[in-house]
């Protein structure tokens, strides 16, 4: 074999790198030879389709004159008399045209203009040797043809387009007729395709043609010299065939010029690469000496890394190389999901940075500590891993051996024990379960002997487990549980099923029976089938939960205050009692007591005095009852008595004898308090025949004797269940009437005495209901009050009232201010301030122009909360005035603090003014007392002049009443102003 020398080798690679880049410098030339062959290419073949395009739009516009003489045609039915008329006037539409003509049965007869192609005349087209095939193609076809280009009759070269007819005869057979034909001079055609233009941009071009009869291509123009090989062509699509136009450029495809720049820069370039090459290879030569000896080096460093990195591997746990300032240099895991991060995000980061501040302080105490001493082993840290959630980790540490002066490094083993922590809390959590179970626990193996017992077994049997371990179940239960509940019985069930759960009575060391729930359960080897190993027997003592049964089933039926039947357990008897006076025709009665003004005792003495109280009367009451009587608590001061087999006269007895006993004092505390009864007493069968009605009824006639004066006794009548009935009426029929527009305000006109004018007036609720008729205010406010619909009711009549009052007063009548009633419910209700202020706002009227009207009995029953509720008011700028002056308890002491604007003088003191003096003297004094306080006075049911001129004389400031007008709708009112304007 020949040997290379040296010498050789660098010339060898210049030649070589020589010929590699003059080749792909070549390559390269001739890929963008062909890239600027290919561009130049598009765009002849975009112009052409330009011009190609041009000239079909010029010869479709030509051809198309074909159809308006195929209509004309067939409109004539094949006659067209004024044809030379009609085609003159058509020729200037169609530019190019050199005639148009009609051929019946193919011979020319008609043609326009007629001048120059008289030639034309009788032209035979299908038997004329030249256009016979072409023609006769036409007449097969049907369809348009296109002939040419040939000289026409008239001069010049041209195309011919002939179009075929058919005529439909009276049989409804289609029959040729003939041809329309149009002649086109080429030349104007080709004029509007500015074939000239591609010359002038450097074009060679040629258009040319199939023709259809021998397959020979026809040229119908071309420049000179005419475009050749490798033209790119655009066609059109003519009728009877295409043209196609060619292009190439003049100066072929390619520019010489430039090829010959590329080829100088790619010699160039490749005397360069081998120039280089020959420098590289002696360097390479002087490097190869050196890779020998690195490769051997990295061989050995090899062979050693990968018998480190097969180590590492095999460890499952994270394992990590940090600094002593605890910066992450390296990081390995087999496990992603045990990073708190990617290994290549933690590199050069902090563990402060990446771990939580409690384990990264962890992590840097076991760092200093292997720093310290070398290593470190058992530190704990906990991590939330985006992946495994909590998860537990035991570090290990040791110090890494580095070269002097080199920075410390450690080396820090993660090791996963989240299984280890999760077995161990479960032993630990089972265990605990286990201890402090409140059921007892004892576990017992196949011979039922004893092995383990729970701390809850000790204290229900008291046996320590020294005690218990080792004996037979039979300790559990007492012989006395039954054949079916004893040990023996429920163990011997557990070879044919696996568990059993019931009640047993159990046996605690000192000898004691207890009840106890009962749950036995066997534990197999291995599957189902398998032998039984083990028994778990769970019992608790359920005497605490028999006693607590018993006494949820006596508090289900006792009072737990007085001990007595409560109103569930009394409404079983008297259903019982009931039943058994229908079967014999007797009598029973339903006493429904309750206690006089014990709420005073309450709020004076307090909630456990009043508690005394009802426990020492509850025992009165017993003292005074039948063994077959029932007396019982249904709440608060309320009380029940059922007398089975009694009479009416008799039940009255009984009620006399609870009021004597009860009214004797009663000794509580320090304290000798006083009460009374009032009794309302229901009667079966005459009251009614079930509980709940005689129940009802009592309580009317219960009622009825506290309103009568309390501290008696009264039976329910057929009177007092109409006022019940009618009570319950209004009250249902209330609910709704505000929501059905069924009330409506009066005014009543205030009059000043002094001048006669129309001062004020007070609105007046009035309630129209379509079955109840008018309803008296005297009837329906109380039921109002004690259903609490009077607040809504109230802020009805101060919204109407103010909107009424807005009106009037906008429109200038005499009007200084509307007055509202307040009830004592609506004057405590403590929003009451902000209702007044918000009906103010929503109709827009002052606060000076409303009057709150407030009885004695509200403003006196709290004086400090009263006194607080004017304060408020006053401050919004409402007036206050107390009505019905003088028939209340009013304190004077009181009255002279409070914010009132005005006294009214009950009507039951103006009434007899003529007639009684004493009348007469209270009514001076009211009005002298007034004006001594400051206040304004109105007189209430003026209905003589007699009375007028009285309180004229006193001074009374205003009146109202009969006298002046009745009360009237607002309409009425409004019209009763403008009269008084």
């Amino acid at each position: 074999m020949p040997v290379s020398t040296p010498s050789l080798r660098p010339l060898t690679a210049f030649v070589g790198v020589f010929a590699l880049a003059a080749a792909c410098a070549g390559v390269l030339i001739w890929t963008l030879e062909s890239q600027d062959r290919a561009e130049q290419r598009s765009q002849a073949a975009d112009m052409a389709g330009d011009h190609v395009q041009a000239l079909q739009r010029a010869i479709e516009l030509a051809l198309s004159a074909n159809n308006a003489l195929v209509a004309l045609v067939r409109q004539g039915r094949g006659s067209v008399p004024q044809f030379e008329e009609i085609g003159t006037q058509m020729l200037p539409f169609y530019p190019g045209i050199a005639a148009m003509g009609l051929s019946p049965s193919g011979v020319v007869r008609q043609v326009v203009p007629r001048q120059g192609n008289e030639g034309a005349m009788d032209f035979d087209m299908l038997h004329d040797p030249q256009q016979g095939t072409e023609s006769a193609h036409a007449r097969a076809s049907g369809r348009l043809t296109l002939a040419g280009p040939m000289e026409l009759a008239q001069g010049g070269l041209g195309v011919v387009g002939r179009q075929p007819v058919y005529l439909d005869d009276e049989q409804g057979q289609r029959s040729f007729w003939g041809f329309t034909y149009v002649a086109i001079r080429l030349p104007d055609v080709l004029a509007a395709a500015r074939l000239d233009q591609l010359t002038a941009r450097g074009y060679r071009y040629r258009l040319w043609r199939v023709r259809p009869d021998n397959g020979q291509e026809q040229t119908i123009a071309a420049s000179a010299p005419p475009a050749g090989a490798g033209a790119m062509s655009r066609s059109l699509a003519l009728p009877n065939g295409q043209w196609t136009l060619g292009l190439t450029p003049a100066q072929g495809w390619g520019a010489a010029g430039v090829l010959a720049l590329r080829c100088a820069l790619g010699l160039l370039f490749a005397l360069l690469m081998a120039y280089l090459a020959r420098l590289l290879f002696a360097l390479k030569a002087h490097e190869r000496g050196l890779a020998d000896q690195v490769a051997q080096r990295i061989s050995e460093i090899q062979a050693t890394q990968q018998q480190l990195r097969a180590t590492i591997d095999a460890i499952p746990d994270p394992l990590f190389e940090i600094d002593q300032d605890g910066r992450y240099c390296s990081v390995h895991s087999q496990r992603a999901e045990l990073l708190m991060g990617p290994a290549e995000q933690l590199i050069g980061r902090n563990v402060t940075e990446v771990l939580p501040t409690l384990a990264a302080l962890s992590v840097l105490d076991v760092l200093h500590e292997a720093q310290a001493q070398g290593w470190s082993v058992g530190r704990q840290i906990m991590l939330d891993l985006p992946d495994l959630g909590p998860t537990w980790f035991e570090l290990s540490a040791a110090r890494k051996p580095q070269a002097a002066g080199a920075k410390p490094r450690i080396i820090l083993l993660s090791r996963d024990i989240t299984e280890r922590k999760r077995s161990q809390e479960q032993l630990q959590l089972t265990a605990q379960v286990f201890d402090q179970s409140s059921e007892a626990i004892v576990i017992a193996d196949a011979s039922h002997r004893i092995v383990r017992i729970n701390r809850a077994f000790s204290r229900i049997t008291g046996y320590q487990e020294s005690e218990a371990v080792g004996q037979s179940v039979r300790l559990l239960t007492m012989a006395e549980a039954g054949p079916d509940c004893n040990a023996d019985a429920v163990y011997a069930r557990l070879a044919r099923q696996e568990r059993w759960e019931g009640e047993s009575w159990g046996r605690r060391k000192d000898g004691s029976g207890y009840p106890q729930w009962l749950s036995v359960s066997s534990v197999r080897d291995g599957d189902a089938n398998g032998p039984i190993t083990h028994s778990i027997t769970l019992f608790r003592d359920i005497s605490l939960q028999r006693e607590a049964q018993e006494r949820i089933q006596r508090l289900a039926h006792f009072d737990p205050l007085t001990d007595l039947p409560n109103r569930v357990l009394l409404a079983e008897r008297t259903q019982r009692q009931i039943a058994q006076e229908q079967a014999r025709g007797g009598q029973l009665a339903l006493l429904f007591l309750d206690l006089d003004h014990f709420k005073n005792v309450n709020d004076s003495l307090g909630h456990r005095i009043g508690d005394i109280l009802l426990v020492a009367v509850a025992r009165r009451l017993q003292s005074l009852i039948g063994p077959q009587d029932t007396v019982s608590r249904l709440g608060g001061d309320e009380f029940l008595l059922l007398l089975p087999a009694t009479s009416a006269a008799h039940a009255a007895k009984v009620a006399s004898a609870l009021l004597t006993a009860v009214a004797q004092p009663f000794q509580i505390d320090p304290y000798e308090l006083s009460t009374t009864l009032s009794v309302g007493i229901a009667m079966c069968p005459a009251d009614g025949e079930s509980f709940d009605t005689l129940y009802q009824r009592a309580d009317a006639a219960m009622y009825s004797a506290k309103q009568s004066g309390r501290n008696r006794y009264g039976f329910f009548t057929a009177d007092l269940q109409a006022r019940t009935a009618r009570a319950l009426q209004i009250e249902n029929a209330l609910r709704r009437a505000l929501e059905r527009q069924q009330f409506e305000l009066h005014y009543q006109p205030q009059v000043s005495l002094g001048t006669g004018q129309v001062v004020g007036a007070e609105a007046l609720l009035r309630w129209h209901h379509p079955e109840l008729g008018v309803v008296a205010p005297a009837e329906f406010i109380p039921v109002a009050e004690n259903s609490g619909q009077i607040v809504a009711l109230g802020e009805w009549v101060l919204h109407t009232a103010a909107r009424d009052a807005k009106r009037w007063l906008d429109m200038q009548l005499p009007l200084r201010a509307v007055s509202v009633n307040l009830s004592a419910v609506q004057f405590r209700h403590p929003q009451l301030p902000e209702m007044v202020t918000r009906c103010l706002q929503q109709a827009g009227l002052p606060a000076r122009r409303l009057e709150l009207e407030l009885t004695e009995g509200a403003a006196v029953d709290d004086p400090v909360a009263a006194l607080a509720m004017m304060d408020q008011l006053h401050d919004r700028g409402v007036r206050l005035s107390m009505d019905d002056f003088g028939t209340g308890y009013s304190s004077l002491s009181c009255l002279k603090r409070f914010q009132i604007y005005k006294l009214k003088i009950d009507q039951s003191f103006v009434r007899d003014l003529d007639d009684d003096a004493n009348d007469r003297a209270i009514v001076s004094a009211i009005i002298r007392m007034a004006q001594a306080l400051g206040m304004q006075t109105t007189a209430e049911g003026v209905e003589t002049d007699g009375q007028l001129q009285f309180l004229r004389a006193q001074g009374c400031d205003e009146g109202q009443g009969y006298l002046f007008s009745r009360p009237l709708p607002a309409d009425a009112f409004e019209a009763y102003l403008r009269a008084m304007k």
